[in-house]
């Protein structure tokens, strides 16, 4: 046998012996013995490269793929896709979107190329494209290699799901794919869950029920149908209950479980988050912070909230008072201990007119304080916002993970979370305008804003809505409204009218000339054009609707969209 014969021989077992056991110590053996004789064998490279990334040496696995690919040769394609592989796994969006590009530009018939390109592109921020682009490759799939379209529909689903995209857009691809292919149990969860937010719970329930016969040990499975049957009684028993439907939706206590669950599958939850953080933080700043503290056994455990603080208390049980500077920020917060928590709790409780910024019935944790009187809070729906006395709440994050994100991204360490909608920004801090040219119902809305029900502004909005519903209290009930308006009144003042666009039957003439079934920038150009000047924008990542605050005759307009759509309109004093 001639030494090329043996060679190639040698190289086959390699690539035989990498299918079978890619860590097995053999296959580097074997490949050597091929690059000793070829130096520039770019296949016995790869099984190499293949190795080391098998085995966990990332660093080598990189320079070996990149010099592959710098020889332009039959492997280059596949060590493309190898090096677009590995910034995927290491959440670098950006470089797995240029390796992407790359692949394409050799090879444009495979579905799976395609598909890989539209997920780095929704990872890197360009949502709505990657999204699309998800979709073209399930079609490419469906023409091309139609028996592999189930796997498609379930990388699609998947996605979807790592790209934060909406329940909405979520649930439509998650139903394809389990019609396709039913044992994909974890897209069947995440769909259930989904179904949940979607107040959907009928269909939660039975998709529960149906996991828990594939396997009844499943726990997540079991939280799904209990939660869901709870649902279901508050529904049936709506008019016996203290708790309604809508107390439930102003809390997005379902939207808060769904989000946790798909950011413990991912990685970007707050424990993920702590843990990531423990690996960068500066000395300075751990030297300040307090052993953590196991709460099980405290009495007082309901007073630390549920929602965040008692992560953030097992991680560290608060910080020294005023060393807030060390976290690098230009305001000085600190985490608060359980001690600090339970304490002001109890003083708000045993003095509730005298803390009208705690409301009794909303969702709030304080779980750091700058010593001065302001605190950062984690709100309904997850959301961490500044709280001063005689303020309103200003956002700060979208999460608390989020805000411990930033911060492990500041100190150097890798951010896996997917980047956020690249969208146009908007300008802040504008003085309000005087005067508007918008007409239609929204001009009496305006006249209405902190008059009194007394007034003949306030008679006149009535007349426009015959059977809206009535708000009286920040956290209490809302009775439903046939006409999908409500109208909140504060302190004897009308202080903000919601128009559901949905249930509305005069939505139309809210702003007239405003097309209700538009998309946003055409909303956006049309309410310019028209005295609105842009505020402020931000991404409720729990369901993806969007909100866009103007500001127009000295009160503030605005518009909340969700899945394309204008789903609501909101005129609101300026300090509601």
């Amino acid at each position: 046998m001639s030494d090329a014969d043996t060679l190639e021989r040698t190289l086959d077992l390699a690539w035989n012996l990498l299918e079978a056991q890619p860590t097995h110590p053999r296959v580097a053996e074997l490949a050597l013995q091929v690059l000793a004789a070829q130096p520039e064998r770019s296949s016995a490279s790869m099984v190499l490269a293949y190795h080391r990334e098998s085995c966990g040496d990332a660093d080598e696995a990189r320079r070996l793929y990149v010099r592959i690919a710098g020889r332009r040769d039959g492997q280059f394609l596949w060590a493309a896709r190898a090096l677009r592989r590995m910034a995927a796994a290491e959440h670098d969006h950006a470089e797995a979107l240029r390796w992407a590009h790359i692949v394409l530009a050799e090879e444009q018939e495979d579905w799976d190329d395609w598909m890989q390109l539209g997920s780095a592109r929704a990872l890197s921020g360009e949502h709505e494209d990657g999204w699309r682009q998800l979709d073209e490759a399930v079609a490419l799939c469906s023409r091309k290699t139609p028996d592999k379209l189930p796997k498609a529909l379930g990388k699609r689903a998947e996605y979807l799901l790592e790209s934060l995209a909406p329940p909405a857009r979520f649930i439509a691809a998650a139903e394809e794919a389990i019609r396709a292919d039913a044992a994909d149990s974890w897209i069947a969860l995440m769909l259930g869950w989904s179904y949940l937010v979607q107040y959907r719970f009928d269909d939660a329930e039975q998709l529960g029920l149906r996991l828990l016969r594939e396997d009844p040990t499943e726990e997540l499975a079991q939280s799904l149908v209990e939660t869901a049957r709870t649902m279901l009684r508050i529904v049936e028993n709506a008019q016996d209950k203290d708790i309604s439907l809508a107390d439930i939706r102003r809390t997005g206590a379902i939207e808060m479980a769904w989000q946790r669950l798909r950011d413990r599958k991912l990685g970007i939850d707050l424990a993920s988050a702590l843990a990531a953080l423990e690996e960068v933080m500066p000395a300075d700043l751990r030297a300040t912070l307090r052993p953590g503290a196991s709460i099980s056994k405290n009495p007082d455990r309901d007073r630390i909230g549920s929602l965040v603080a008692e992560d953030l208390v097992a991680w560290h049980d608060g910080q020294q008072p005023g060393s807030g500077a060390v976290w690098g920020l230009a305001e000085p917060f600190r985490l608060m201990s359980a001690a600090e928590i339970i304490a002001m709790d109890a003083e708000i409780d045993a003095d509730q007119a005298g803390h009208p910024d705690w409301p009794e019935n909303e969702v709030w944790e304080q779980v750091m304080t700058d010593d001065d009187g302001t605190y950062l809070v984690a709100v309904a729906f997850g959301a961490l916002v500044k709280r001063r006395p005689g303020h309103p709440d200003e956002p700060v994050a979208d999460s608390m993970a989020d805000w411990i994100w930033d911060r492990v991204a500041g100190f150097g360490g890798r951010d896996p979370r997917p980047a956020p909608a690249k969208t146009k920004t908007l300008p802040t801090g504008l003085p309000s305008v005087s005067g508007t040219s918008l007409t239609g119902v929204v001009t009496t809305m305006y006249d209405a804003l902190d008059t009194s029900e007394q007034s003949a502004a306030y008679t006149e909005l009535r007349g426009l809505f015959p059977r809206p519903s009535i708000r009286r209290s920040v956290v209490g009930p809302v009775p439903p409204s046939a006409d999908g308006v409500e109208i909140m009144v504060l302190d004897g003042l009308v202080k903000k009218v919601t128009v559901d666009v949905g249930l509305c039957p005069s939505a139309d003439r809210v702003i007239s000339g405003l097309d209700l079934a538009g998309y946003r920038h055409v909303a956006d150009d049309y309410l310019r054009a028209n005295g609105a000047l842009a505020r402020d924008s931000w991404v409720n990542r729990a369901n993806g609707e969007v909100t866009v605050d103007y500001d127009l005759a000295g009160h503030r307009l605005g518009l909340v969209w969700g899945s394309g759509k204008l789903v609501r309109i909101i005129v609101a004093a300026a300090d509601s």
